[in-house]
């Protein structure tokens, strides 16, 4: 695979477009124009333009005022991956793993996971997923390794928004694509939890579970062309790309999701780390998600498997495994005889 990008000089992104008072006041602007129904979409205003196909699945993403790579197109990539995947999520537990006796056929990473590679250089991530806007622009040095990587990446419009703005061209060397949530499709208004209801009726391939979520809509997507559902966290996210790419046995590490505002990401140190929504959101958003797709993945005889031993999702959601269980016989140390 390619080896990161060493840039030379770092990118000088375009201050009309990063500036946080600019972006502030873009963002209040919108707001106070639109009705709620589109407010979800004041991210992007006025930076990003979108296509959709007849089905209205989104098909294009450019952004305003950079250069962007080429993306990648949902239908074009192969959806017949084999064998286990391991999904590397940023919770405190992924320290306590040594990759070092591990054998990663297929990995995942998402947000920070990449931090792994300074002490792991040998660990490599076919696949990445970042939703968190936020995390792109505070954590610039992560990214920039992501981008460098040969991989697909995962993201949506507003992450592209900063990516290409924040990153000379040079720097992505990455395949992106572009997807969004079902809940709040980018440019459209946001449905009601009776449209959602009449839209996904006896669906098959995006299953609702719960309309009427207060934070927002509960579900599973089979096919991510026409959009995925949030579960509150990008671990969420990420096991519905890895489904949909036809993965079948999935490990997934850092699935601590406890005490989420006072504990450090494995990357990070006390005091400094970024700022989360999960143990808020937790009792009523993200574990009743998890255990409804949880039952369903079963249903469908999809594997899934939670390397966190102390996670706060339950061994009825998904069996628990210690990482040691995994390391391969040839790794394996001897008895003494």
């Amino acid at each position: 695979m390619t080896q990161p990008v060493s840039p030379s000089r770092q990118p000088m992104p375009n201050p009309l477009l990063t500036a946080r008072p600019v972006v502030k006041f873009l963002r209040y602007a919108y707001r106070y124009s639109h009705g709620a129904d589109m407010r979800h979409n004041a991210p992007i205003w006025p930076y990003v333009k979108l296509q959709r196909d007849a089905r209205g699945r989104l098909t294009g993403c450019t952004v305003r005022g950079a250069t962007q790579p080429a993306l990648v197109n949902l239908d074009t990539l192969p959806r017949d991956a084999s064998g286990p995947c391991h999904l590397i999520l940023s919770g405190p537990s992924v320290a306590q793993i040594d990759y070092n006796q591990l054998s990663l056929p297929h990995a995942m990473g998402v947000n920070g996971s990449i931090a792994l590679r300074e002490r792991y250089p040998q660990l490599r991530f076919d696949y990445y997923a970042m939703l968190d806007a936020g995390f792109v622009r505070k954590r610039q040095h992560l990214v920039r390794q992501i981008l460098g990587e040969d991989l697909l990446l995962f993201v949506t419009p507003e992450v592209l928004r900063w990516i290409v703005h924040l990153f000379e061209p040079a720097q992505i060397v990455c395949r992106i694509a572009v997807f969004e949530e079902v809940h709040q499709r980018v440019g459209l208004r946001k449905p009601t939890p009776e449209q959602l209801e009449a839209e996904f009726k006896d669906d098959t391939e995006l299953v609702l579970f719960d309309a009427w979520n207060e934070v927002h809509a509960h579900g599973f997507s089979f096919d991510i062309t026409r959009g995925l559902f949030g579960g509150g966290t990008v671990a969420y996210s990420a096991l519905q790309f890895l489904v949909w790419l036809g993965y079948r046995e999935i490990y997934i590490h850092g699935l601590d999701l406890s005490e989420a505002n006072t504990t450090p990401r494995f990357y990070e140190t006390a005091g400094k780390q970024l700022g989360s929504a999960l143990s808020r959101q937790f009792v009523g958003h993200i574990q009743p998600a998890f255990s409804d797709a949880a039952a369903l993945l079963k249903a469908r005889n999809v594997q899934v498997y939670n390397l966190s031993l102390d996670s706060a999702l339950s061994e009825d959601i998904f069996p628990k495994l210690d990482w040691h269980t995994l390391i391969p016989s040839s790794l394996a140390p001897r008895s003494e005889s």
